[in-house]
């Protein structure tokens, strides 16, 4: 398997960063993976405040035991929500998406100056 597709594929499937640091180029790999899980903390957290509140109307007898009522109940508390918690998945792909378009081009950039040292 090429260089590349090892990195591109450490990247997508594994976590964002690691082909980074596959190629050994470890700053830009902590950095990525740094970041991605700082919004995906953000994320969850959001999410476990959001379960918590419902969770809470549900035992207090506020919302009935349905998907149906549940279902709005979340809805309604994501609508809730500041509009800075919006744009955290968008950002999390756009990381995602970058790092592995990222690893890709250092691998290839790696490769070829590994070739030109060859001959």
């Amino acid at each position: 398997m090429k260089l590349e597709h090892k990195a591109v594929l450490l990247s997508a499937l594994l976590y964002p960063g690691s082909g980074h640091v596959f190629l050994k180029k470890y700053f830009i790999g902590l950095s990525f993976i740094s970041a991605f899980t700082f919004l995906l903390y953000n994320l969850f957290s959001t999410l476990n405040r959001i379960s918590e509140k419902v969770a809470l109307q549900i035992t207090n007898g506020e919302i009935a035991l349905t998907i149906e009522a549940i279902s709005q109940a979340v809805t309604v508390q994501l609508a809730k929500q500041p509009p800075q918690y919006n744009w955290l998945g968008y950002a999390l792909l756009f990381i995602w998406l970058f790092a592995m378009f990222d690893a890709y081009r250092l691998a290839k950039v790696k490769k070829k100056t590994f070739t030109n040292k060859v001959e």
